[in-house]
């Protein structure tokens, strides 16, 4: 399971930073549930510190009914009137109090003569029900008519020691062996996203790559399994389900080479997506019927054994995850160098690399030995100067 995920706040008072912003979007929850209807509430900020987080806390905080919806969903004023008008007339299954959640609302709002922001704002003035919407800037003018309708919550991005605490604490309870520059690492290159820090922590995490072996040999006997047993067994011990679902997303077509086999196994592999995507809202018993179909479901949607070597491929996902953060880890190391010499700070530090660069033609081996770069840190240089 992604660390996002499995550490994801149980209540507002879990969540990490924005003290002022939490305590207030609970104040607003609590007026709903105490009988006193309040306005829509508009939660914005940069990427990554909670703005989504905030509204699945309240979810599992005060036992509601969460009703999610984003911007590739509200397509036009059409399809946002039906979307979100039945959401906030329509009861709930469960008979508890329901909340709206509209994600990305200035993606949204940004489409062109969707007509959808008015027709959404007149939707806001009307609701009965707790709505909360999120944005990255709240004051932009394609949001003007959505605003009116809105208190705000500004959620900023979220400190380092905050960060630290979390970090230390899944460390811990994980178990894993990581180094205290590592750590460090991840905190700055996180740059108060939280969502950031533990998707790197998860990707740079000792004990996946001390895993590798293990997982290649898990590929062989899910893709190699002519039983439902064999099959579910790669699932067993300690193995990360979220990880293994990307390996096996990878390494279908390296095993199948019918593609009416390929696109049965793409369908298991899908509805147990649809079965994980429901414990949240649901139970987490269905776990299990997930943990069957991603498995059992691939390794069973072969018409015939292959009995050809296959090199199963590491995820593009994770790779691209693992390059990301170490691109960020080069770029604050090469700023701050840079910096230190130039008495600037690390942002500003690499707006001159063009400068240094053009230097580095001149006089490559003066220009290193000056700002005391190492072999990936000039290679990071140049492929910038080259792009």
């Amino acid at each position: 399971m992604l660390l996002t995920e499995k550490y994801s706040p149980k209540s507002i008072d879990e969540m990490v930073g924005n003290d002022e912003a939490r305590e207030k979007i609970k104040k607003w929850m609590l007026n709903w549930l105490g009988g006193k209807k309040r306005r829509p509430l508009l939660v914005y900020g940069p990427s990554g510190v909670g703005k989504t987080s905030a509204a699945y806390a309240l979810m599992r905080e005060f036992d509601l009914e969460l009703i999610e919806m984003n911007a590739s969903e509200l397509r036009n004023r059409e399809r946002m009137e039906a979307v979100v008008k039945s959401a906030m007339l329509a009861g709930t299954l469960s008979g508890k109090i329901k909340i709206i959640l509209i994600d990305d609302v200035d993606v949204f709002a940004g489409k062109k003569d969707s007509g959808g922001p008015a027709a959404l704002a007149a939707l806001l003035k009307e609701t009965n029900c707790p709505v909360l919407l999120t944005a990255t800037d709240a004051w932009d003018k394609k949001l003007a008519t959505i605003r009116s309708e809105c208190e705000l919550v500004e959620m900023k991005r979220v400190n380092k020691i905050a960060i630290r605490k979390l970090i230390e604490r899944i460390i811990k309870s994980e178990g894993m062996n990581i180094e205290e520059a590592d750590i460090n690492r991840i905190i700055e290159n996180a740059n108060g996203d939280v969502r950031s820090a533990l998707n790197d922590l998860q990707t740079g995490k000792t004990s996946l790559r001390d895993r590798e072996k293990d997982i290649f040999m898990k590929m062989k006997t899910l893709f190699k399994a002519s039983t439902w047993v064999e099959a579910r067994s790669v699932a067993y011990g300690d193995v990360d389900f979220d990880i293994l679902k990307f390996w096996i997303d990878e390494n279908i077509p390296n095993e199948y080479e019918d593609i009416n086999e390929i696109a049965a196994a793409y369908n298991w592999l899908s509805r147990s997506d649809v079965f994980e995507g429901r414990i949240a809202k649901s139970s987490w018993v269905l776990l299990k019927y997930s943990i069957d179909l991603a498995t059992t479901g691939v390794a069973l949607s072969k018409r015939r054994m292959y009995n050809k070597f296959t090199r199963y491929s590491f995820p593009t996902y994770l790779r691209e995850m693992s390059r990301a953060a170490q691109s960020r880890s080069i770029a604050k190391s090469v700023g701050t160098k840079i910096g230190r010499r130039t008495y600037a700070n690390a942002k500003e530090a690499l707006e001159m690399l063009p400068i240094i660069s053009l230097q580095m033609k001149n006089n490559l081996e003066s220009i290193i030995a000056y700002y005391e770069l190492n072999e990936d840190e000039v290679d990071f240089i140049v492929s910038k100067e080259s792009k």
